[in-house]
């Protein structure tokens, strides 16, 4: 569902990408349209509050545009007059760890002692990454040492000979 502001946008958008194509095909800028509705984690990403938000990547960097909403400014913007604006860090995208975090965190939602435990342990690896190091590792060596003492103590015992040289 498109707001005013973007509907309105829409078409010079469209144009926008012939005029660059048409122009400017040697610069490889390429348009795309985010629905934030449906793609809530890049608008999060990204820091999108408002809309349209038009945000242009170039030079390991990301430029907020905040000009004019016609086909000349954006293209003048899109094909150098970024260079004149400051720009931001690319946000890194989720890790696979906080991927994950998020997955189970949905599972365990409607166990209140377990969603207790869940939101300490965030907390220790979003605040205090040392600390979650130190949890890990006790929790690893204490397994290690459960898995000796209950799994190591009965095996079979391999005897190996020298053979006697003559």
């Amino acid at each position: 569902m498109l707001g005013g502001h973007c509907k309105k946008l829409a078409p010079v958008w469209d144009e926008l990408a012939d005029k660059v194509e048409a122009e400017s095909p040697e610069d490889g800028i390429l348009l795309a349209k985010v629905d934030c509705t449906k793609e809530k984690a890049v608008c999060n990403r990204f820091k999108v509050r408002g809309y349209p938000t038009l945000l242009y990547f170039a030079e390991r960097s990301m430029f907020r545009y905040s000009g004019a909403r016609d086909v000349d400014s954006l293209a003048a913007f899109a094909t150098g007059g970024y260079k004149e604006s400051k720009g931001e860090d690319v946000p890194a995208p989720p890790s696979w760890f906080d991927e994950k975090v998020k997955e189970i965190r949905k599972m365990l939602d409607s166990n209140e002692q377990i969603k207790m435990i869940a939101d300490d342990f965030q907390h220790i690896v979003q605040m205090r990454k040392n600390a979650a190091v130190v949890l890990v590792a006790i929790g690893l060596v204490v397994g290690l040492l459960m898995g000796c003492v209950l799994g190591g103590s009965g095996g079979t015992k391999t005897t190996l000979r020298k053979s006697k040289k003559a």
